[in-house]
């Protein structure tokens, strides 16, 4: 058993759980596809000792898993996997028509391209469970879904927590319970309105917040700065004014600036000096340096978010900066961020910190202590 949010405990994998058992292990393997290919799979690598523990018990198991770009199958992951552990996977096309399972893995098609599962749907859940007689959450990446898999299926069969969700949970709750300090926060992306609640709880709980990316901009503006960003002038809310006054919140001071994100007539300004029109796609360098020196003196360091539109490469340089001064720093770094994830691993990067986490959203929500549905239903099965 497992101590989980709110004291409640929740039954925990281990070597001697479960044996000769068919296990449903839900999975996060939403990696980028290119064609056939994966091109990146950290994620499916994340899982990699939760299978070899479970077939080590003589168990046969049937994995789990959504993607998120619509219609795309999962066969390149089972392809993938199959050359990680060393032997062949099966792929399940139809869960509802399972047939012979056989191997000792198979891996389902993308359970989003069943409608049952977004909708968190009962009879989706029921026919999953039809599948196996135990249920492993090892994904904790999803753990802020209310789907069918994640919600629901844990109340229909005997269910634990798996260990890379576990040592997730352990990872964030380090931070949030005994930090060593200081404590900087970094935090990018867009929309405020979904960040605010983990700026607050931030501001509360760090030394320093670092704030880039999009959501930056309201609170810039909320601190009189002119810049053109409608959608942010419409976030500045009495909240986002009284966290712009923070002196734990550092913004950023320079911007590299355009008229449009495909402009190539980019200029770096100071935040006072940005011009009518124009808009701030990535912090400049001497934010670079501020925030560096903030995260150089850090003994906890937490990253989530883009500084700025990584997308393009010519808005990059600002992110790359402080993603090698987090590398670079004694402090103990944590990173998480889907988009964030795969962008390390492209710049080769994503092994010089000390954890990465598979969550983005999951991480967020945790973070800013929201509930997590997927949590919430391991402590009811």
């Amino acid at each position: 058993m497992v101590q989980g949010m709110l004291g409640i405990m929740i039954r925990r994998l281990s070597s001697t759980t479960l044996r000769k058992r068919r296990v449903l292990v839900r999975v996060d393997v939403n990696v980028p596809i290119a064609g056939s290919r994966v091109t990146g799979d950290f994620r499916i690598r994340a899982h990699l000792p939760t299978i070899r523990l479970l077939l080590k018990g003589g168990n046969t198991l049937v994995l789990l898993a959504h993607h998120s770009t619509d219609g795309q199958t999962l066969a390149p992951v089972a392809r993938r996997l199959s050359r990680l552990i060393g032997e062949p996977v099966g792929f399940l096309k139809d869960p509802a028509h399972p047939g012979m399972l056989q191997h000792r893995v198979m891996l389902a098609e993308n359970l989003r391209r069943w409608r049952g599962e977004e909708a968190a749907g009962r009879a989706f859940a029921r026919m999953l469970a039809r599948l196996g007689d135990a249920f492993v959450n090892d994904a904790f990446a999803v753990a802020h879904r209310h789907a069918a898999s994640t919600a629901i299926l844990p109340k229909l069969l005997p269910s634990y927590i798996g260990p890379l969700f576990a040592e997730e949970i352990a990872e964030l709750d380090r931070i949030l319970q005994r930090p060593k300090r200081p404590l900087v926060a970094v935090f990018g992306g867009a929309k405020l309105e979904t960040k605010l609640k983990l700026l607050q709880r931030f501001d509360a709980l760090a030394d320093r917040v670092l704030v880039g990316g999009s959501i930056a901009n309201a609170l810039l503006i909320a601190r009189g700065t002119a810049i053109a960003d409608p959608r942010a002038r419409k976030e500045v809310t009495a909240a986002v004014r009284a966290l712009a006054r923070s002196r734990r919140i550092v913004l950023p001071i320079d911007a590299a600036v355009a008229t449009a994100p495909t402009d190539r007539r980019i200029a770096v300004r100071s935040i006072a000096d940005i011009r009518r029109g124009e808009g701030m796609y990535d912090i400049g360098p001497e934010t670079v340096r501020l925030f560096a020196k903030e995260i150089g003196g850090a003994k906890t360091i937490i990253w989530n978010g883009p500084l700025g539109m990584t997308e393009i490469a010519a808005f990059r340089a600002g992110t790359l900066a402080v993603a090698k001064a987090i590398a670079r720093s004694r402090g103990r770094s944590t990173v998480g961020g889907g988009d964030t994830i795969a962008w390390l691993e492209a710049e080769g990067l994503a092994k010089k910190f000390n954890y990465v986490s598979t969550g983005g959203g999951a991480m967020l929500a945790y973070l800013a202590g929201e509930k997590l549905p997927a949590l919430e239903a391991l402590k009811r099965s």
